[in-house]
């Protein structure tokens, strides 16, 4: 490694393993230079332009890195963008999706999905400092319509939201600007956005799930309903029918059925009792069986709608 200088190291530790050949020169590696570590094999040509410090780990982000540094132009999107910035409902790792302006000259290349695009934009790029340029949150919410099933999809749009990674409005102007009907993924994108349940984003897949069975069985239910205990607190229930006071709450979560998370929710429930509110609660183990689950609870839906009437 005598070679190669204490910047370049520095340079190929910040992008997985890569690095473009003006990148070296400017840390002091010279053409020449670069020429007699390819021969040596401490370096090798991962693309035009772009080495791999030889031997470094070949993951997913050294070749997202890699690309990003040989087409500058273009970005990673697709399943791979959505692992990267720790989306759900990716799937297994596969090839990477990557994103070029409509006519560039890339590829074929052996373990790259190429996507064109025709229309980029700044707001549609998430600039990383590890050479990596991903899909900002709504650009990717659009592309996934594309690879994700309708209710992946959906439960995709609602991480997004629930965790303030863009608005909906943000959703909304990325549809206007690539929505068009020979474009892939343009239905389900506003199919997704259409039928979205009213209320706060729904924060779990289970949640998005349960919703989606629940309103195709007619019943309305709203996400993240928040009422006022009788204690003055504030709390917010995980689906909800506000005009009969009947809520589910999805527990998913291991907490609740630890004894101190499980004495919780029911003093929860208790609380929300003498207000009138009827709740229903709902685990993993319930979702195993989701069409006995929604009989259920459409029957226990219907007796609480006969009953306020």
């Amino acid at each position: 490694m005598n070679d190669l200088t204490p910047a370049a190291l520095a340079v190929f530790a910040c992008t997985h393993g890569m690095a473009t050949g003006t990148m070296l020169q400017r840390a002091g590696v010279s053409r020449n230079r670069r020429g007699r570590l390819l021969e040596e094999g401490l370096l090798e040509q991962a693309h035009e332009r772009v080495y791999r410090l030889a031997g470094g780990p070949a993951t997913v982000e050294a070749r997202c890195a890699g690309l990003c540094l040989a087409h500058p132009r273009g970005f990673v999107t697709g399943p791979t963008a959505g692992r990267l910035v720790g989306l759900r409902r990716m799937g297994p790792t596969g090839d990477v999706h990557f994103s070029a302006p409509h006519g560039s000259n890339i590829g074929p290349i052996d373990g790259v999905r190429l996507r064109q695009t025709t229309r980029i934009e700044d707001y549609h790029l998430q600039r990383r400092s590890d050479g990596i340029v991903v899909a900002s949150a709504p650009r990717l919410a659009f592309d996934l319509a594309s690879d994700l099933s309708d209710l992946d999809h959906a439960s995709v749009v609602e991480q997004i939201l629930a965790e303030r990674r863009c608005t909906l409005a943000t959703l909304g102007r990325i549809g206007k600007a690539l929505v068009h009907p020979r474009r892939r993924g343009s239905m389900q994108y506003m199919a997704t956005l259409a039928s979205r349940v009213a209320g706060g984003p729904l924060e779990s897949h289970p949640e998005v799930m349960l919703a989606k069975a629940l309103r195709e069985r007619g019943i309305p239910v709203e996400a993240q309903h928040r009422i006022t205990l009788c204690d003055g607190a504030r709390i917010r229930f995980d689906l909800a029918v506000p005009e009969i006071l009947w809520a589910v709450e999805v527990d998913g979560w291991v907490d609740h059925f630890l004894l101190d998370g499980g004495t919780a929710d029911r003093r929860r429930d208790r609380r929300s009792h003498r207000i009138g509110w009827q709740v229903e609660r709902v685990t993993c183990l319930d979702l195993l069986d989701m069409p006995t689950l929604v009989d259920e609870l459409a029957d226990l839906h219907a007796a609480r709608t006969a009953a306020a009437a």
